[in-house]
């Protein structure tokens, strides 16, 4: 005995276990939402060029588009052009995409369209630096440069704080500053000079182009400098000296190659356009499940069918309907004509609407009822007593219809759906208990399973619940192992507390 026990115990904790880890791992590392109306930060980005290509001449165009920035991940993303032949080649840390048409005449457009999502990951696929040649200097600079390397070296401790400090004496725009920066202190200017002192003391530093996505319609690159401290990139800000990436900056391109080429054409004009498109995150988590190599979520009900979800939607709530009759039975104490029996005629209620439903039910077994007792004066066996009981089902669904019909009530037309099969089972053991225990306790059993059936409708038809057993059947698991825990309850039920409760008082 105890060792069955233990087995039941082990069996409950197993099963709830895995449930819950394969919950939490769907949810936290696929990102499969909790609900079906949550949303993602995401952003649609439109690089355009522009151009008037050559007469008679081969057209080649191509620009750097994003390749994992960090902060983000690229959804889907488009290349439209007609006619033309599209490649994307990584080079570097980069890549590019290249347009290619053997003739082409008059004004050309190019783009690309990419949806970007944000994402709490900053992991970075940055190489590492290649050996750094240091370059020769003019004399002039070369002494301001030393001048700022001993100043920083002096208020520093490391690579990082050694380029704020670099950058800090840039922005005084004094002397040494000019001289490198020159008079327009712009990013661009500034982060060129920074990489110069960087480079003559042999610290490895690039620009950083890329676009703040709190802009709207037409966007601006904006660049930071990335410095590399031994063992990863640092992003710094070239005006403040701020270290990080900020959050809504996407990164574009790295290092300070030209951003579009153009050969064939004339006049070319790039452009960038940025636009929020909050997407369905559930619709994020499909996307993810095909790019995956996680079998967990490439193989799970998100990627069948849309006509067999909206069947398993259907199906994954029966267990929740038949753990709402356990609890309405074996704790509450509701007397029920079977246990799938409301459940099954909740399912109906889905269609028919509750009150709907209610009537109809409630006509059907009463007309059953009586038909049942006629037939109980024949004398058949239990076979076709409960044949003809069918047929007669039947013949009262079919003239309810035919009725409903010709009064133009459409919503009795749907007690087609009802089971029939459940609905002569019912009306057999309804009879049953009437010749048993009396008409009171038959009545109440109705009664009772048509009060679980609407409970059970509640719940199976609650959106939110019928999402989350859909997208994580796994809870299932979790639920499998409350009903075995639940099963080993013999204590009193609520309604055989209110019926004894006369009796503790008296004593």
């Amino acid at each position: 005995m105890k060792s069955n026990k233990r087995h039941l115990y082990g069996l409950i904790i197993t099963l709830f276990l895995v449930g819950l880890t394969l919950f939490s791992y769907r949810h936290w590392v696929l990102d499969v939402p909790l609900t079906d109306t949550e949303t993602v930060n995401s952003w649609m980005i439109e690089a355009n060029i522009h151009f008037v290509s050559e007469k008679n001449r081969p057209v080649k165009a191509s620009f750097t588009i994003p390749y994992m920035p960090p902060h983000f991940a690229i959804l889907d993303e488009y290349f439209v052009a007609q006619r033309y032949g599209v490649t994307t080649n990584l080079n570097g840390n980069n890549r590019r995409a290249v347009w290619a048409l053997r003739r082409s005449t008059g004004p050309q457009s190019l783009y690309y369209r990419a949806i970007f999502r944000e994402m709490d990951s900053n992991e970075s696929y940055l190489t590492k630096p290649v050996r750094l040649k240091i370059q020769p200097l003019e004399e002039n600079k070369k002494t301001a440069v030393d001048t700022i390397i001993t100043q920083a070296r002096q208020s520093s401790a490391d690579i990082v704080t050694f380029t704020q400090s670099t950058i800090s004496a840039l922005n005084t725009k004094d002397g040494n500053a000019k001289l490198l920066v020159g008079n327009d202190f712009n990013d661009g200017s500034i982060i060129n000079a920074a990489i110069t002192v960087l480079n003559q003391a042999k610290i490895d530093g690039m620009p950083v182009y890329g676009i703040s996505l709190s802009q709207q319609n037409k966007a601006n690159f904006k660049l930071l400098l990335a410095v590399y401290n031994g063992k990863e990139w640092v992003y710094i800000n070239p005006h403040t000296g701020a270290v990080g990436l900020p959050k809504d900056f996407l990164v574009w391109q790295y290092g300070s190659g030209p951003m579009f080429d153009l050969s064939g054409g004339k006049r070319p004009q790039f452009t960038l356009t940025v636009s929020p498109t909050p997407i369905n995150a559930l619709s994020v988590a499909k996307v993810h499940g095909l790019q995956t190599e996680s079998q967990l979520l490439r193989f799970s009900l998100l990627q069948l069918p849309v006509h067999v979800q909206e069947t398993y939607k259907i199906l994954l709530t029966i267990p929740v309907g038949a753990f709402i009759i356990l609890l309405l039975r074996n704790f509450i104490g509701l007397k029920t004509f079977g246990t799938f029996m409301p459940v099954l005629i909740a399912l109906a209620f889905r269609e028919t609407h509750v009150i709907w439903g209610i009537i109809l039910f409630t006509l059907i077994v009463s007309l059953g009822l009586a038909a049942r007792f006629y037939l109980d004066q024949l004398r058949l066996l239990l076979v076709p007593r409960l044949a003809a009981i069918l047929t007669v089902v039947i013949m009262l669904m079919i003239f309810i219809s035919v009725i409903s019909q010709n009064l133009g009530l459409e919503a009795g037309l749907s007690v087609a759906l009802f089971p029939m099969v459940i609905l002569t089972m019912t009306i057999e053991r309804m009879c049953i208990t009437w010749d048993e225990r009396g008409a009171s306790d038959a009545i109440k059993s109705g009664i009772g399973s048509l009060i679980a059936a609407v409970i059970a409708f509640w719940a199976m038809n609650y959106p939110p619940l019928q999402y989350l057993v859909f997208a994580f059947p796994e809870l299932l698991l979790v639920l499998l192992a409350i009903i075995l825990w639940f099963g080993q309850y013999r204590g009193y039920r609520f309604f055989e507390l209110l019926r004894f409760n006369a009796l503790a008082g008296k004593t």
